[in-house]
């Protein structure tokens, strides 16, 4: 969409009046949306009023979901392209400032993201995720896409049996010890279960807040997927998201 700078930008008190959408290409993309920052980071004086949209200059290939703030200064970008029909592929999500890191802006994009995949009946997007942005997908339930037994293993041995004394991880290292142990699982159903152990540790360690302590950090990164079926199991997660951050819109379960 392109901004209209002819018109000042104003603060003022979010109202929920129904997402606007057009189409472009065949494509259902969402109009400007104006949202704020969770009410705990405008306390702390780090919230914003921001403006999230999706740039005319949309191709059949791929887009760019945009976000500035209320003075029209660029905050963040996030670049999609699309697989083939059904499949969103992220290429980047980035903060222009790293002032603006822990905002929320990363969060509003990625809501995007999810909005623009729903809408358009699209099945997942896909991703490579680098070590330090992990646990960030991971809070939007996205699941680790690792496909060679070697590296997944060790991850399973690096960041989990390695934790197996602590309590958080009790229940986790047990899965992980029975996993390594039992080498009569065909290979295929081996390292989707190794995938689903590896995913509920990273739910684990943001669950507890670990996630910004080195300790707790992954290396060097892998794939990660974001399948609608796993957005809309967790429809009351996201739609508190959306609440928070001010954007009219619910995840249902009638999205198929």
């Amino acid at each position: 969409m392109q901004v209209n700078t002819n018109y000042p930008r104003q603060r003022k008190q979010l109202s929920f009046t129904q997402l606007p959408f057009r189409r472009l290409n065949g494509i259902k993309l969402f109009e400007e949306i104006h949202c704020q920052s969770p009410a705990k980071l405008l306390e702390r004086g780090n919230g914003r009023d921001y403006f999230v949209r999706i740039e005319d200059n949309y191709t059949p290939d791929e887009f760019y979901i945009k976000i500035d703030d209320i003075n029209f200064t660029p905050v963040g970008e996030s670049k999609l392209s699309f697989k083939d029909n059904k499949t969103l592929y992220n290429d980047n999500i980035d903060i222009i400032s790293r002032n603006l890191k822990h905002c929320g802006a990363g969060t509003i994009m990625r809501l995007g993201e999810i909005i623009t995949m729903l809408e358009n009946d699209i099945d997942k997007i896909e991703l490579h995720s680098l070590g330090q942005a992990v646990y960030f997908h991971s809070k939007f339930k996205f699941e680790p896409v690792i496909n060679d037994i070697n590296q997944l293993t060790n991850y399973i041995r690096t960041d989990i049996l390695s934790r197996e004394n602590d309590k958080r991880f009790e229940q986790i290292a047990k899965c992980a010890k029975e996993w390594e142990k039992d080498s009569t699982i065909p290979a295929a159903e081996r390292l989707k279960r190794g995938n689903k152990i590896l995913y509920n540790y990273l739910q684990t360690v943001n669950k507890f807040k670990l996630n910004h302590d080195e300790e707790f950090q992954i290396y060097p990164g892998f794939d990660m997927v974001l399948k609608k079926e796993k957005v809309i199991d967790n429809m009351e997660y996201f739609n508190k998201l959306f609440e928070k951050f001010g954007i009219d819109y619910q995840v249902k379960a009638s999205v198929c």
